[in-house]
């Protein structure tokens, strides 16, 4: 069977690179790079200029990430907020026999906070995808940022509130729909979420996942979820080429997964 997306086997040892302490440091066009975040929020709550300015200004934190690089370990509590302004991240849960459950991808625009906030733990590992630029902002600066920022503030919180609305609709999805009806709904998930972020356009995105990454994600084999994407481009739902995924029949996949936006 001919293989739509590259099993890619993730390199557990990891390279020196991966240990480099973060550090401030200029972003290359931080305009380009901030605006994922200040669409993600301006949905959520309207923004002033300072607003945005100030969430551009978080630029400066970032820095090139490879993929499959650990940001925080299960079980640590992390000093800062994490921001993803390019490339896809995902939290997940792993057992000791080395298997993964993925439990949310982050796309630029997405903010983990909870060490900023408060200094838990976190109960899942938080690992890049794909080639990502990550902000590592210090607790001090992220709770500037929120106090003389309300605006941004109020924003963050009904963000919060969708996040959360989406891992209960990634339980039902698992739990109630068949693999084909899984993914479609993956997929119609993503266009929504990256569209609204000036990122997908004309049923077309990026889609830089492995077809482990989407496995582990929906609850299914790598195997299964092969003749899955088989299935959906067969029914001329789906187009890929490469890393590139266009949804031709955007329609008929939101019937199939019986896809309603509104928890976004």
């Amino acid at each position: 069977m001919e293989p739509i997306i590259p099993v890619i086997e993730l390199n557990r040892e990891r390279p020196d690179t991966d240990r480099i302490p973060w550090h401030r440091a200029p972003a290359p066009d931080g305009s380009m790079f901030g605006c994922a975040l200040a669409r993600k929020l301006d949905a959520f709550g309207p923004l002033t200029e300072q607003d945005r300015s100030a969430l551009t200004g978080l630029t400066v934190y970032t820095r090139p990430v490879g993929r499959h690089v650990v940001l925080v370990e299960q079980d640590c509590a992390a000093d800062h907020a994490l921001i993803v302004f390019a490339g896809f991240a995902g939290r997940h849960k792993r057992r000791a026999s080395g298997r993964r459950q993925i439990l949310a991808y982050l796309i630029p625009g997405d903010l983990c906070d909870r060490g900023a906030l408060h200094g838990y733990p976190l109960d899942h590992a938080i690992e890049t995808l794909s080639h990502c630029r990550i902000a590592r902002v210090p607790r001090a600066a992220y709770l500037d940022l929120i106090e003389n920022h309300p605006g941004i503030a109020f924003a963050l919180q009904r963000a919060r509130l969708a996040e959360e609305a989406t891992g209960r609709e990634w339980i039902a999805n698992i739990g109630i729909r068949s693999g084909v009806e899984r993914a479609a709904h993956l997929l119609c998930e993503l266009l929504e979420r990256l569209g609204s972020i000036g990122q997908a356009s004309d049923g077309r995105f990026d889609l830089p996942l492995t077809q482990a990454d989407l496995a582990e994600a929906l609850g299914l084999s790598s195997v299964h979820m092969n003749r899955v994407l088989q299935t959906l481009r067969r029914d001329g739902m789906i187009a890929l080429q490469g890393r590139h995924l266009r949804i031709l029949a955007p329609r008929r996949l939101r019937q199939l997964a019986e896809f309603e936006a509104s928890y976004l």
